[in-house]
């Protein structure tokens, strides 16, 4: 009996495979339909070509999984994806999309936008497949597969558009490669027998992952042009990639985890430089803002200014206000970001605009640490949407 539904769970899964295989198909001919319209046809065609083998290794990777379609500790198979599962998959097809863009030139017109807004797409499915597959109890196993290998692609594939149209230097295919590099060196320590040591959960792995691919959407966007693109890879890059040694290191066994009950215990000295560093960053990125203010206006650039530079300097004030107070601080920092590279297409890269871009991403990443009015944000990353405070 158990094996009947087994086989009927199974029968039930492959036709919703066939289901997606055809789904995904349909979108990629209406897109490359849309491509034509406004794009050369042999960048067209290629994008299909390309989109097309991006395809069929979603479908390979969702045909493997399906066995595994189960909720962790349960041995029953599954019929349906659910919508956590549909999610993802919907991911993976915009991930094939993004493919397509590989080795051809930017789009012309409104198509420039279409990498970008790709790939935001394909970050936002990312946020919501794994609250849906949590709120409805549906986290399976093949989920898992499925998420971990559009991770690494998604990232791959956007690094390595941002390095194409010229917005990121070379040297950034550190990034691209770093995940893939990280699953090679454990399966050859596996092939060779060397231990494996298993990495503990970590809040920082989640963050540096989450703005990284916020990065990339931005890069990806047509507004915004090197130098600025370059510095900010560089001050993105580097914590990322530090990252990816330390668990390394941990991996490898040189570097130990010190977790309790599912927390990070820090360092006193290392928590007291984490919770007032932040602050000194926070008043550093005022100061520089209100010069930049006040230099402005002396030039008399206020009383001259059109309806978006208005809009620029309220957006600006904005910042400030919420940097001082501590009031959603990392979500002020991508804001003034967007600022600085706006400001710097327009005006060139001074030397405060380099240092706000220095700034304004470690407070990314840092949070803005004591003397903060309100951090909603923090939820998101120290708890994962859709799961249910220990």
């Amino acid at each position: 009996m158990l094996y009947s539904q087994e086989q009927q769970s199974l029968k039930s899964l492959r036709r919703r495979w066939s289901l997606t295989a055809l789904l995904c198909a349909l979108f990629l001919l209406t897109f490359h339909r849309l491509l034509l319209a406004s794009w050369e046809k042999i960048y067209a065609d290629r994008w299909l070509g390309l989109a097309g083998i991006a395809l069929a290794y979603l479908l390979f990777v969702l045909w493997r999984g399906l066995s595994h379609n189960r909720r962790p500790g349960e041995a029953g198979l599954l019929p349906r994806f659910g919508s956590g599962n549909a999610m993802t998959l919907l991911r993976g097809a915009l991930l094939t999309a993004l493919t397509g863009f590989l080795f051809a030139p930017w789009p012309p017109d409104w198509l420039a936008w279409a990498p970008g807004i790709v790939y935001m797409l394909a970050t936002l499915a990312d946020f919501l497949d794994g609250y849906l597959a949590r709120v409805t109890h549906y986290t399976t196993r093949m989920g898992e597969i499925l998420d971990m290998s559009f991770d690494g692609w998604g990232v791959l594939v956007a690094s390595l558009l941002a390095i194409q149209y010229g917005q990121v230097p070379g040297w950034y295919m550190a990034v691209a490669l770093a995940r893939p590099a990280f699953l090679v060196g454990i399966w050859l320590r596996q092939r060779l027998q060397l231990p494996v040591h298993e990495l503990q959960p970590s809040v920082r792995r989640r963050a540096f992952a989450g703005v990284q691919m916020g990065f990339l959407f931005f890069v990806l966007m047509p507004v915004f042009s090197p130098p600025g693109t370059s510095i900010a890879a560089a001050v993105f890059a580097l914590p990322f990639l530090v990252g990816f040694v330390i668990d390394w290191l941990g991996v490898y066994g040189r570097v130990k985890s010190q977790h309790s009950a599912g927390e990070t215990k820090l360092d006193p000295r290392k928590d007291l430089l984490l919770r007032w560093l932040p602050v000194g960053l926070r008043f550093s990125a005022v100061i520089l803002l209100a010069g930049q203010l006040i230099s402005w206006s002396s030039a008399g650039g206020v009383s001259s200014t059109s309806t978006a530079m208005l809009l620029m300097l309220m957006a600006q004030t904005t910042v400030m206000l919420l940097l001082a107070l501590g009031v959603s601080g990392r979500i002020a920092a991508i804001l003034g970001l967007c600022i600085v590279g706006i400001q710097q297409t327009f005006t060139g890269l001074m030397l405060g605009s380099a240092a706000l871009l220095v700034i304004l991403t470690a407070i990314l990443y840092l949070g803005t640490g004591s003397l903060s009015l309100w951090q909603p944000e923090e939820r998101l990353i120290h708890q994962r949407a859709g799961e249910r405070p220990s």
